[in-house]
């Protein structure tokens, strides 16, 4: 239980901080390094690791990356921006298609690769169009975080609850599209509230002329990229319905693909992976069950601990990072005899945690970095919004998760 405990506080050391002169390896290193030391310490045994892993969830996370670079080679979030920037949007309509847009977006494409995509996109129109930075660059990461509420599909964390909690996809989407759609407008109206000063100035008119078209590239992509939207809906296996899409736009592209599946971030499956085997690890030395039988009657049916178990999420989503969080939670919650309700708490709080601070989800990450040299975004002014948006976000939704609870919808 020891050697359990001081490999995941390495890890832990390694894949939260900063890199340093004398440590200056990255996080998929460092969570490698922490599941080989798990075997190596005899916490499990190596044919254990194996089978820690999810698989469902990397090949989901896999197929969704191949769809999604293929949406991009094909100018798909291009195509958006530029028929954005070609409109005589006022400052308010624009933010509001931001936000809107690109939070719904985020629920099936997943929040972060969103951010890798149109952060880019957005500084140009920034710069092109006059736009004030920091509510634009605010919005970007706060709503995807808020869209990826809506759906399995729209984080890693939620992909993982959505392939172990076995809840159908459409059902999850059912119930948490009013709570992300109601979230958005929240979002939007406190951003125009906190920098009414900024977004009260004129936009540059647009000067575009070119014409838009569908290529055929673009026109498979989005095909496919539907269908496979359709399946999640209809069909229970997740990672066979993404994978099966991938493959279908890997055959029909009729060309070597060698160059778009080097730039897939084989980074995060590796990372994802072995933090599987070192939570899972974690889990099987008994330290989870030690630690979480303190508070097992948190995971007892009432609305007192529905709001206690949310607030504790958000908390935990911070402190540990959200997935690792979710994993260590899986295991309990897995065990209760009804344990839908705290399935949609983890997921609806460990997604929504994310808009607390900077570090709290890689898409902040994502939009702050990219963002450097245009607008500098300091931990101050990211909890200045994200504060009020989380909390505001947080009763929301709990409160409309109790409504459900009582009326006997979960």
């Amino acid at each position: 239980m020891f050697e359990a405990i001081g490999i995941f506080t390495m890890t832990y050391i390694i894949i939260s901080g900063k890199k340093s002169k004398f440590l200056k390896v990255g996080r998929p290193a460092g969570v490698m390094l922490g599941a080989v030391l798990m075997v190596i310490a005899k916490v499990i045994e190596p044919q254990q690791a194996y089978e820690l892993v999810n698989w469902d969830t990397i090949v989901l996370l896999l197929g969704m990356m191949i769809i999604i670079e293929h949406l991009a080679e094909a100018e798909f979030f291009n195509l958006i921006a530029r028929w954005v920037n070609a409109k005589n949007f006022s400052l308010k309509k624009l933010l509001f298609l931001e936000v809107m847009g690109l939070g719904i977006l985020a629920g099936f494409l997943v929040n972060d690769i969103v951010c890798i995509f149109f952060t880019p996109l957005l500084l140009i129109m920034i710069r092109e169009r006059n736009l004030p930075p920091m509510p634009f660059l605010l919005a970007l990461a706060t709503s995807t975080n808020i869209g990826g509420v809506i759906a399995f599909t729209g984080n890693p964390q939620n992909m993982i609850i959505g392939n172990i909690s076995g809840i159908p996809y459409y059902q999850y989407f059912l119930y948490m599209l009013p709570i992300g759609i109601v979230g958005l407008l929240i979002n939007y109206f406190l951003i125009l509230k906190i920098y009414r000063g900024e977004l009260s100035g004129e936009i540059l008119e647009a000067n575009v002329t070119e014409k838009l078209e569908l290529k055929p590239r673009l026109k498979r992509s989005i095909f496919v990229a539907c269908g496979v939207i359709v399946g999640f809906f209809l069909l229970p296996n997740l990672a066979w319905v993404a994978i099966g899409g991938a493959t279908l736009l890997l055959f029909l592209s009729n060309r070597d693909e060698s160059s778009t599946l080097a730039k897939l971030d084989w980074n995060l499956l590796l990372f994802f992976a072995a933090l599987f085997v070192v939570i899972g690890a974690l889990q099987e030395s008994g330290v989870t069950d030690l630690v979480l039988g303190k508070i097992d009657g948190i995971f007892t049916h009432s609305m007192g601990n529905y709001w206690l178990f949310g607030l504790v999420t958000v908390l935990g989503s911070n402190l540990f990072a959200n997935v690792p969080y979710v994993l260590i939670m899986t295991e309990s919650i897995g065990k209760l005899a009804d344990p839908d309700m705290f399935w949609y708490i983890l997921a609806f709080a460990s997604t929504i945690a994310g808009n607390l601070t900077i570090i709290g989800a890689v898409a902040n990450v994502i939009v702050v970095e990219k963002a450097k040299g245009v607008c500098d975004i300091h931990f101050m002014d990211f909890i200045k919004f994200g504060l009020p948006s989380t909390a505001l976000n947080f009763v929301f939704g709990m409160a409309v998760l109790g409504i459900y609870s009582s009326i006997g919808l979960i």
